[in-house]
């Protein structure tokens, strides 16, 4: 065909392409680059090109999912099955790979389509416990505070399995010891002690500011009350005034009283 388009393109007295386009019905590109092609590149056509194979999300499970599907094996335990041998892609895509298999290949195969909605559940029998809820627990002071009493069950348990969470709350009820005590030196023995450890940033920062530190530990007074309050008041502020800089935020506060004053204007406030 394509020595043919050739001999009629070097049949025309014209040369449009667009006759070539309406005898052989084939797009505008096609038809430029059939005229246009050497005896060797058509010869070439005679033995396609190997091109490489598009790597696609699927290569590596494809395979799982219609050898269990073969097997008789419902979508349920495919997917589960696939997470547990490490295939981490998305659930949808994993149900997308699952239907198309299952369509093209069984079509009498009972299909789960709720797989989009599955939520992931634990066993009855399997205690949970996350990270977060393990720090809180092993990091609360106040003896007024409840603890989760399944964490507190198991905990010894924890502890042995993962040595991490003792040296998590040995060094931070330690530092609060010396924190809430009145002996500032006890800091500099913290710091030495624990600086090529994974706490070194946090006792760098110690030391960055190491004379308030020292003031906290050996100080009666607390801040607390003061930056509570400081805390009410820039609550109040914005509110009220919105974020302002101190130079708008002190005529705002005085317009109230302004008023009053005798040849008060707007215009004093710009």
């Amino acid at each position: 065909m394509i020595r043919d388009i050739q001999l009629f393109w070097d049949g025309l007295p014209k040369k449009k392409i667009s006759l070539v386009c309406r005898e052989y019905g084939i797009a505008r590109h096609t038809a430029e680059k059939y005229v246009s092609m050497t005896d060797d590149q058509i010869n070439g056509m005679d033995a396609p090109k190997d091109y490489k194979t598009r790597k696609r999300a699927g290569n590596g499970f494809v395979n799982i999912i219609y050898k269990m599907m073969a097997d008789g094996y419902d979508d349920e335990i495919i997917y589960q099955y696939l997470r547990k041998s490490g295939v981490s892609t998305s659930r949808n895509t994993l149900f997308d790979y699952m239907k198309a298999i299952s369509r093209e290949n069984f079509p009498d195969r009972k299909r789960m389509y709720g797989m989009r909605l599955m939520d992931k559940r634990y066993p009855d029998d399997v205690i949970v416990i996350r990270r977060n809820e393990l720090l809180r627990h092993i990091l609360t002071i106040d003896p007024k505070k409840e603890k989760d009493k399944v964490i507190s069950g198991n905990l010894e348990i924890i502890k042995k399995k993962f040595p991490m969470v003792t040296w998590v709350a040995d060094t931070f009820h330690e530092f609060h010891g010396i924190l809430m005590g009145d002996e500032p030196e006890e800091i500099d023995r913290y710091i030495e002690k624990y600086a090529d450890t994974e706490l070194s940033s946090f006792c760098n920062s110690l030391k960055k500011d190491i004379s308030s530190v020292r003031n906290a530990i050996s100080m009666d007074v607390s801040s607390g009350f003061v930056e509570g309050n400081n805390n009410k008041f820039k609550l109040i502020k914005r509110m009220v005034y919105g974020r302002s800089e101190i130079v708008n935020l002190t005529k705002k506060c005085k317009l109230a009283f302004l008023i009053k004053t005798k040849d008060f204007t707007l215009m004093d406030l710009i």
